[in-house]
């Protein structure tokens, strides 16, 4: 009977043990101090939390957005223990993901204290993750990745300019271009809840002030003929040569125009590198 006891009482402490280690397992969470050190603790979010929304990267994996009881925002990945917090979060979602280049670029809209619109840009490749804050606060961002697949193009609106963030080869570069054609810099809003352009193409012409264009009126119809033609004028056309009476279109159409020059391409200014703050979730 004692033997009897003594094995119970093994099984339910080694029953116990393996539950507390796969808390300690899926529960635990590594997230940087600020001072290039990891504090390690309990992963309330992932015990307790609230999962909203989840994204595939490039190699398969997944990774989810999240928000613990005190309504703290975080991502954390399926095959990582550390996390990247968004620390001044009031709300958040995932707003766009692309696969640019080696990574998997995944756009975070928040909200902060102050600021209706914030943008946290994170790079993933594997467990490394580079991640900068971007936004002015009031407008959301334009995003187009390009057509080879190399680079993403954020823009916001700014006056009569685009500030563009441009992600491409693991960097963020800030500049200030021409608006091109289409684009409208006072719509509101500017882009969608995915961060796409809204209401119809607007036709720009290069140099215009406002950025619209202004139709051109109808060109006026042909004079009609003389209706007080004399007689011998009728016979002398009537005895005109088969070949120019024939092509009366050729002669009277003027010339035609010629195609209007395509809008320059906009040109980027003093291209800058905004530095990101880099993670390593393995660490």
């Amino acid at each position: 009977m004692t033997r009897y006891k003594n094995f119970a009482s093994a099984h339910w402490r080694k029953l116990i043990a393996g539950v507390a280690a796969g808390v300690l397992l899926t529960g635990c969470a590594m997230t940087p101090n600020g001072r290039g050190g990891v504090l390690m603790g309990l992963d309330t979010a992932e015990l307790f939390g609230t999962p909203i929304s989840t994204f595939r990267l490039r190699d398969g994996t997944e990774g989810t957005l999240r928000k613990d009881p005190q309504g703290k925002y975080s991502i954390k990945l399926s095959q990582a223990f550390r996390v990247v917090p968004l620390a001044n979060a009031i709300t958040a979602r995932v707003a766009r993901v692309e696969n640019v280049g080696a990574r998997t670029v995944v756009i975070v809209e928040t909200q902060e204290r102050g600021c209706a619109y914030r943008y946290e840009v994170l790079a993933f490749q594997g467990t490394d993750v580079l991640q900068w804050t971007v936004g002015n606060c009031k407008d959301r961002p334009r995003v187009d990745l390009a057509a080879d697949g190399k680079s993403l193009n954020i823009d916001f609106p700014n006056y009569n300019r685009l500030s563009r963030m441009i992600y491409t080869d693991n960097r963020l570069l800030n500049a200030s271009v021409a608006v091109p054609p289409g684009v409208d810099t006072r719509a509101q809003p500017f882009a969608d809840d995915a961060l796409r352009g809204t209401g119809p193409a607007i036709a720009t012409t290069p140099g215009s002030d406002s950025g619209r264009v202004i139709p051109a009126p109808p060109a006026p119809a042909p004079a009609a003929a003389p209706k007080a033609a004399s007689r011998a004028s009728a016979k002398a056309r009537r005895q005109d040569t088969p070949a120019r009476a024939a092509t009366p279109a050729a002669i009277s159409l003027p010339a035609q125009r010629s195609a209007a020059p395509a809008p320059a391409a906009p040109m980027i200014f003093q291209a800058e590198e905004i530095k990101p703050v880099v993670i390593d979730l393995r660490k």
